[in-house]
């Protein structure tokens, strides 16, 4: 069976960008395997647009799915667009189809765990830092110290992670996709922003949440914050997001 050349982020085992061919290989029903972005055939999980480049001689690329980093000036683009993020990122691109769907693919994580045990909830919290963030001094003196909360390493295997939030209560995170996947399995969730090291500042976020119509509001890394999150709990809400989810599946351009 031909195999689908997928392009992501590969430099390290990051989890969203790990996550992109185990979907992108669910949906597909074939074996995915890297290629570069000049030779792929489909860019997905993670913010990838920015590599994408234009002219009449380059290779037509299948985006579904990804987004920008950060602001870049609109242009007209030659590639095949079945989805993106956010609406940030469809901005940048003109002559889009009004109708074009809007949303994250790793919101598809929770096809990749559908068939196993719902595990049982061990955890209050999880945190996901972003591999920037994993020295802050936060999750040393204080999340690891709370009750049943545990601090996650980004780098770990993706299906153990998603497992982990499965198995979690709530989760914080200052990774976007751990905050995705815990969209995708219905896990409450909310942004910890725990440094400003993150590229493109907070351009991804709300090209992310743009398509619930939320304007994100991160929270600070503040010492009583693991013992007040039933709040949170009980306001989270992704409206529309199993409409998104459909829209993600049905646009996918390479079904099996």
């Amino acid at each position: 069976m031909k195999p689908l050349h997928v392009h992501w982020s590969s430099s390290k085992p990051n989890f969203g960008d790990a996550l992109s061919p185990l979907i992108c290989e669910h949906l597909a029903g074939r074996p995915v395997v890297w290629a570069s972005v000049e030779k792929c055939d489909l860019l997905a999980v993670g913010s990838l647009m920015q590599r994408v480049k234009e002219g009449f001689w380059r290779h037509r690329i299948s985006i579904w799915g990804t987004g920008f980093i950060d602001s870049a000036e609109p242009h007209r683009s030659r590639h095949h667009y079945h989805a993106l993020r956010g609406k940030l990122s469809a901005a940048i691109i003109n002559g889009l189809s009004p109708d074009l769907p809007l949303g994250d693919p790793g919101l598809l994580a929770n096809l990749l765990v559908e068939n196993l045990p719902q595990p049982a909830k061990r955890y209050r919290c999880i945190v996901i830092p972003h591999y920037k963030d994993r020295d802050h001094p936060m999750l040393a003196h204080h999340a690891v110290n709370m009750p049943n909360t545990e601090v996650v390493d980004v780098f770990s295997p993706p299906l153990q992670i998603l497992e982990k939030i499965r198995a979690a209560e709530f989760v914080l995170s200052s990774a976007m996709h751990g905050l995705i996947a815990a969209d995708s399995l219905h896990v409450p969730n909310a942004w910890l922003k725990l440094s400003d090291e993150l590229r493109g500042e907070d351009f991804k976020f709300r090209d992310y949440y743009s398509v619930f119509n939320i304007e994100p509001k991160p929270l600070a890394p503040v010492l009583d914050l693991f013992r007040h999150t039933e709040a949170l709990i009980e306001t989270y809400s992704r409206p529309g997001l199993d409409d998104i989810k459909q829209q993600l599946i049905e646009s996918f351009p390479f079904k099996s």
